[in-house]
């Protein structure tokens, strides 16, 4: 009958294993130094004596155990080191002088115990020990990261709930005031309320923007709802509002709209309205900012969507079923002709036409309208009914 036995440790893993049975002596040792040597144990009131020799103990017995073979890598007690300081607010530079304290105490003990072993046997122990060390006081600093880092997302998290009930309430609810209160909003102040449409290949319409606008000592609050972006700012400054614009401007990937200034956060709901309507101005997939108020047509239009894209398609609708290339190029030079206040001289010297091109193209809508250019009611309805199609996305390209 064959009996298997196992081999001999090495002297190096005899040594580790021989100061496992001074385990409560070292345990001591190591609280002792610990809370002598470092400020933020010797004064925390959250951390007794005894929670502190838990730790230590259970780092001691992992490190000496994988250090003399007895088990592999236990990772456990050094990430619940790290989550438990973290939850008790010991910083992180204290924890980790708390492993390098233990790595000295330990290494003294081993040049005790290992008296009388080859230098090969200390030095083997030397590089084996602070290899382990290091690695048990990273994975304590990965898990204080950790933890501080579900804060953070906890935190964010519930901010974005507190705002959500800022804009889905009613300003005559006195709890909307509570609300701003807990997400530290002054009871009075100007804000604004942004809406951002996502971009049309799908990409978020304002990445980064919270920083891009703290850069500009801009608060805002910021929710994502299927995919579009809404934003609350606070402008604690005169120039804050015009800077919040030139930035929205700036980094647009899709129609943003902006509210009207308000005084009082439990306004948000209403302003949010008022931002949607005005992201909404503007032609689908344009990368503009529209403000709440800039623009009376486009505005009443997007109150009532399906009743613009009705009126765009009993004004211009023979315009519109045109083929694509004559349908724009006909749309265009309208609204060139409305900026330029029915001047086709100078609708001519922008588009480098001959001026009877325009003439042509006039009477060309002219006739597909049933509407003429002389006549102010029928423009009234031309230019409504651009506007509508413009803002529907039914053509054209300026």
């Amino acid at each position: 009958m064959t009996v298997l036995t196992e081999p001999p440790p090495s002297a190096a893993a005899a040594v580790a294993r021989a100061l496992l049975a001074e385990i409560d002596d070292l345990t001591a040792e190591l609280v002792a130094r610990i809370r002598a040597d470092d400020r933020a144990y010797a004064e925390s009131a959250a951390l007794t004596d005894a929670e502190i020799a838990g730790t230590v103990r259970d780092n001691l017995v992992a490190i000496l155990g994988e250090l003399g073979g007895i088990a592999g890598r236990r990772a456990q007690p050094a990430n619940a080191a790290g989550r438990v300081k973290a939850e008790l607010g010991v910083p992180l530079h204290a924890v980790l002088h708390a492993y390098r304290l233990g790595g000295r105490v330990l290494w003294e003990r081993l040049l005790r115990t290992s008296a009388g072993h080859s230098t090969d046997t200390l030095s083997q122990l030397g590089s084996d020990m602070w290899r382990i060390i290091d690695d048990y006081s990273g994975a304590a600093a990965a898990a204080y990261g950790d933890y501080l880092a579900d804060q953070v997302r906890h935190v964010d998290e519930k901010r974005r709930e507190l705002f959500r009930r800022l804009l889905n309430g009613d300003a005559d609810d006195p709890t909307q005031r509570d609300v701003a209160r807990a997400l530290h909003l002054p009871p009075v102040g100007r804000f604004v309320v942004v809406y951002a449409e996502t971009a049309a290949d799908g990409t978020p319409p304002l990445p980064d923007i919270a920083n891009r606008l703290r850069h500009e000592f801009i608060e805002s609050l910021w929710i994502t709802e299927v995919g579009d972006c809404i934003g609350l700012l606070n402008l604690t400054s005169g120039t804050a509002g015009e800077r919040a614009l030139a930035l929205l401007s700036e980094h647009a990937r899709g129609r943003i709209g902006l509210s009207r200034t308000f005084t009082t956060a439990d306004l948000a709901g209403a302003a949010l309205r008022e931002a949607e309507l005005a992201g909404r101005c503007a032609p689908p997939g344009a990368a503009t900012v529209t403000r709440y108020g800039d623009d009376a047509i486009p505005q009443l239009l997007a109150h009532a969507p399906t009743a613009a894209r009705d009126l765009a398609a009993g004004i211009l609708g023979a315009v519109l079923d045109l083929p694509a290339a004559e349908r724009d190029s006909l749309l265009d030079t309208l609204s060139l002709w409305f900026e330029c206040g029915g001047a086709n001289s100078e609708v001519a010297r922008r588009l480098h036409y001959h001026r009877n091109t325009i003439h042509i193209r006039l009477r060309r809508l002219e006739h597909l309208t049933g509407r003429t250019c002389s006549n102010p009611r029928d423009v009234a309805e031309l230019y409504v009914a651009l506007a509508a199609a413009r803002q529907s996305g039914c053509g054209g390209t300026t």
